[in-house]
């Protein structure tokens, strides 16, 4: 009787849980992830017989042992975008300012108000309101052109929209679970994986320019839990589980 070959091919969603003091908070989706690697890595020393003359290799005492991830994120939430910069996420509501100066401008240099999705601008020269064809405004990206000298002391006031800011490389260090539920599509079993503690690396590549979609490349470290140390069946760093539905 012909045998199916014990083939794989895996399909599956990722599930990050941020480590507070070593407990799992609740676990979010981190969306489509098309590529996702385990790698086992080891260091080695090798011992050569002296007794023979062939000094031949009889032992090998493995010094280091660890575990790396590594994938591709496609969506861009703010939670994976913070995992990726190594940054913090802040929500920046919408605010009415009054009266802010520019200080003395000059004519076609682009200044940015530091603001985004501005309404009701309004700017003033020396106190005065300014018509508004003497500057070009972007109200999306919060900048302005002055097309004309301007004497005196320029201000501005409006509303600023609402923005989601996402910080770089000052959030180093924060530690994930990862779980990750995948279908075996060859063989129908499912696969359950699961890393106890995921130090992702700082060093990525954002891409800010794209002809095609983007997507971000993460890399991790998992991390010992020792107290899973002295149990055989879990190992200190995680594991995987197959089994039939």
């Amino acid at each position: 009787m012909a045998t199916k070959p014990d083939l794989i091919s895996l399909q599956g969603e990722v599930f990050l849980a941020k480590l507070t003091n070593g407990v799992a908070g609740p676990y979010y989706s981190v969306g489509n992830t098309p590529k996702l690697e385990l790698k086992i890595s080891s260091t080695s020393k090798d011992h050569y017989e002296s007794k023979t003359g062939k000094r031949s290799k009889d032992a090998t005492l493995y010094t280091q042992t660890g575990v790396s991830i590594d994938g591709t994120l496609e969506e861009v939430t703010k939670e994976n975008l913070a995992r990726v910069m190594s940054g913090l996420v802040i929500d920046v509501a919408s605010q009415t300012i009054t009266d802010v100066s520019l200080g003395t401008v000059t004519t076609s240099g682009m200044i940015n108000l530091g603001y985004r999705n501005i309404t009701s601008a309004t700017f003033k020269a020396g106190g005065t309101a300014m018509d508004p064809s003497k500057y070009t405004l972007d109200k999306t990206f919060g900048t302005v052109i002055f097309n004309e000298a301007i004497s005196g002391e320029v201000t501005w006031s409006g509303v600023t929209g609402a923005v989601v800011r996402t910080t770089m490389a000052n959030n180093i260090g924060e530690e994930y679970a990862l779980m990750v539920k995948e279908v075996d599509t060859y063989g129908g079993d499912k696969i359950f994986v699961e890393l106890w503690r995921v130090l992702f690396s700082p060093e990525t590549t954002l891409a800010l320019i794209n002809e095609d979609f983007g997507s971000f490349d993460v890399t991790g470290e998992a991390l010992a839990d020792l107290s899973k140390a002295n149990d055989a069946e879990l190992s200190i760093f995680g594991h995987v589980e197959r089994f039939t539905v």
